[in-house]
């Protein structure tokens, strides 16, 4: 094949990769997410979300109610006080507050809570977490 031809081909091969790339980042949808954080509570961000929803977030032993979406697409949740701990937290959504079809938003992750809620989520995410009792809820 000569100079030419191969240029030509590899024109062909960029332009059709660009295209696709054009494609797919216009059509793609944003993917919800969740940022969950201890402290006293719970609390979450929620962001990417469709309006007219409602998201709660789901931990053993915390009951709260649901919560609303914006226009926007964002919901702040905080389940208030709750006892010192790790729990393992997601944030879940749906499009009624029945809880029929919801579905997680993010992964689950532990989220700590209490006094020591910084210092055990830092041992925790640095893997240091044999410095700290497993099993405190």
């Amino acid at each position: 094949m000569s100079r030419p031809g191969r240029a030509r081909l590899t024109a062909i091969a960029v332009g059709a990769a660009g295209a696709m790339v054009a494609v797919g980042a216009a059509t793609a949808s944003p993917t919800p997410q969740a940022q969950l954080h201890g402290g006293v509570g719970i609390t979450a961000r929620v962001t990417g979300e469709r309006p007219g929803g409602e998201c709660r977030i789901q931990a053993h032993g915390v009951n709260m109610p649901w919560r609303p979406v914006g226009a926007d697409g964002a919901a702040d949740l905080d389940t208030g006080k709750i006892p010192a701990g790790r729990y393992d937290a997601q944030v879940v959504c749906a499009p009624t507050s029945s809880g029929l079809a919801a579905r997680p938003v993010g992964r689950p992750e532990d989220v700590y809570t209490g006094r020591w809620a910084a210092a055990d989520g830092f041992l925790h995410r640095y893997g240091l977490e044999f410095l700290t009792p497993h099993d405190r809820h």
